[in-house]
């Protein structure tokens, strides 16, 4: 009986180091495809690393990667999410936030990016990325509601005119004019601001797993 466990435990210990040993080959072909620029492959090889240790984050995380480098927003921002719970090491988990966060940034999705990056920064405090990412989606989600307030109050400020006076005469052709002339200052005031702002910032990893 003793035999029979020994045994037992023995090729348990074998198949896990074969799988590990498996998992971290197709880890290594995939982040020497990546470096390549061979993102499709890469995606392969991770993929392969997953059917060897499906609980392995690092080829979650990874593999997200690949899917963002293919402008596949929707399955990397899935793939970023089970790394980041099932990822131990708390700046790996950072990093996963902090990628969710980017690609609900640059899709205007604000809120949703603000709580990835604050998500990012309790894991990791010290990173200043995530923090100017952060600063930065806030400024814009500020803009962004200003912006529309204007709107509405200039809808809301035009709309009662055009009822009461629905035979007004038009307005002279200088005031239209400096009309015009303020509204595409204040334009470019707007562009200038947001083009002293640099994009937020994506995390790669520096080193290969």
């Amino acid at each position: 009986m003793r035999r029979l466990l020994y045994i037992f435990i023995m090729t348990f210990f074998v198949l896990g180091a074969m799988a590990q040993n498996k998992e971290w080959t197709m880890l290594h072909q995939g982040n020497r495809a990546f470096q390549r620029g061979d993102w499709a492959k890469a995606e392969q090889f991770y993929r392969k690393a997953l059917e060897a240790n499906p609980r392995s984050s690092r080829a979650m995380f990874n593999l997200a990667d690949a899917y963002l480098s293919q402008k596949n927003a929707k399955d990397a921002m899935d793939y970023y999410s089970k790394a980041a719970k099932a990822e131990q090491n708390k700046a790996v988990k950072a990093m996963a936030y902090h990628n969710m966060g980017y690609i609900h940034h640059v899709n205007k999705e604000f809120d949703k990016a603000i709580d990835c990056y604050k998500d990012a920064l309790r894991n990791n405090p010290r990173d200043e990325d995530t923090r100017y990412n952060l600063a930065l989606c806030q400024k814009q989600k500020k803009d962004q509601q200003q912006q529309q307030q204007q709107q509405q109050q200039q809808q809301q400020g035009q709309q009662p005119e055009q009822q009461k006076n629905p035979q007004s005469q038009q307005m002279p052709d200088d005031n239209v004019e400096q009309l015009l002339q303020l509204a595409k200052q204040a334009e470019q005031q707007t562009r200038q601001k947001l083009d002293k702002a640099q994009p937020p910032r994506r995390k790669q990893l520096d080193k290969n797993w």
